[in-house]
């Protein structure tokens, strides 16, 4: 088990804390101190809303140290309700700054914001969020796509894509819906999409399609805050790239949630990333928020060597294992499951426990370098970009209509019975 930098999560959006100095003694100064993040904009619709606080002191330097888990209290409410539906955690992320994240379990007119010390507002608090301010399950998508990027702050284009879909100058959606099933059907895990009329639809490929749930997800959750293109693609749920990069073949565009330098699927955020971006505060305790305020002992007490755990899903991780063997002070690599490769157990076995998400935070392969990566690229709100920026410039690049194909069958959203929402913009088009 691990524990959150948080000690109380209440219904009512309230976590009360006490004020701490740090360890150098410097005094926290509400006034100095930052508080910023897209937490604070109602327009941005997220599973688990953020925003960030960096501590300040007195003298207007940042702490590089925590002032203490206990420093902030921050209280969420909605002015026109009796009630507010949300839950707040503050994680502490030891280096001076926290992240406050909230998850609303409804919507609401307008939302306020309080961020305090000792009872004294901090920076420019109470911070207003002028509504609608929607929750997750909340179906009710921006109609103009470039509006929402926008308004979501995303990056105008994303290098990754770009080389991605350099492969494909143009794609067919006629063609590829006859080609991709026949070539990689039989022994590939594989999910055909149509996007239509900002509606979901799907045929499954292969014995093991359970793994649809995480790519319908956050289609489903795409849909619900903005329209999307009409597009028509193929998800390969493997863990595997699938088109080679010297293929002798016409090469197809598969989104995968892998790639390497000798592939040419097109690549998407994992899919267990992706499933604890859209759990936050659900379901799911690991994730990129609760990551960071568990970081483990300081530098120079991590342990040097590098840590490895997993299922055989791929021929390479059994080479792994064997260097493990031949040089343990550099490499401990064990196998917690076998699946693919059964009858090499008895060769690269045993299997051994699972050990806890935190404690691959003892070795030192976990480097500042890729803490800061994470916090810059992937929160909540990167992840909403990269999908929606990826589909919206694989899009243009069809050449034929997307069609919803023989065999295909609508995605459903989930029933949201016990705080529905009444979404503005079809009010809208209903009076027009």
């Amino acid at each position: 088990m691990f524990r959150l930098g948080l000690t109380c999560y209440w219904p009512l959006g309230t976590v009360i804390l006490a004020l701490c100095e740090s360890a150098a003694g410097s005094q926290l100064s509400s006034e100095k101190t930052w508080v910023w993040g897209p937490g604070l904009r109602a327009e941005v619709v997220l599973p688990a809303r953020y925003f960030y606080i960096q501590a300040v002191d007195t003298e207007g330097k940042r702490f590089t140290v925590s002032p203490g888990e206990n420093a902030f209290q921050v209280k969420i409410t909605a002015p026109e309700e009796q009630f507010t539906r949300v839950g707040v955690q503050i994680l502490d992320r030891k280096d001076g700054s926290f992240i406050v994240r909230y998850r609303m379990y409804a919507s609401y007119k307008n939302l306020r914001i309080e961020v305090q010390t000792l009872g004294v507002h901090v920076a420019k608090s109470p911070y207003s969020l002028k509504g609608p301010v929607y929750h997750e399950n909340c179906d009710c998508p921006q109609e103009d796509g470039n509006a929402w990027l926008e308004e979501m702050s995303c990056p105008p284009s994303i290098l990754q894509i770009q080389r991605d879909l350099a492969h494909f100058p143009t794609v067919d959606p006629d063609k590829i819906a006859k080609e991709i099933p026949q070539r990689f059907g039989q022994r590939q895990s594989l999910c055909h999409y149509t996007i239509k009329d900002n509606k979901v639809y799907i045929k499954t490929h292969g014995e093991h399609v359970g793994f649809r749930i995480f790519m319908d997800a956050i289609l489903l959750s795409l849909t619900r805050k903005v329209k999307m293109p009409d597009v028509e693609f193929f998800v390969n749920l493997g863990d595997w790239p699938l088109e080679k990069k010297k293929s002798s073949q016409d090469i197809h565009p598969i989104f995968s949630w892998c790639g390497s330098n000798d592939s040419k699927d097109i690549v998407m955020p994992t899919y267990d990333l992706t499933d604890s971006v859209l759990e936050t505060m659900g379901r799911v305790s690991l994730d990129m928020m609760s990551v960071q305020a568990n970081t483990g002992p300081p530098w120079e007490e991590k342990n040097a060597t590098a840590i490895w755990r997993g299922r055989d899903s791929r021929k390479e991780r059994l080479e792994l294992v064997k260097m493990s063997r031949k040089y343990p002070e550099i490499i401990d690599a064990a196998f917690t499951n076998f699946f693919f490769f059964k009858h090499d157990e008895s060769l690269y076995g045993p299997i051994v426990k699972h050990i806890s998400f935190f404690d691959f935070f003892k070795a030192k392969n976990i480097a500042k370098a890729g803490q800061e990566f994470a916090r810059n690229n992937l929160m909540g709100d990167h992840i909403f970009c990269y999908y929606f920026k990826l589909f919206q410039e694989y899009a243009k690049l069809q050449v034929t209509e997307p069609k919803v194909r023989d065999g295909m069958e609508k995605v459903e959203q989930p029933d949201d019975d016990l705080f529905p929402c009444s979404c503005h913009r079809k009010k809208v088009k209903e009076e027009l």
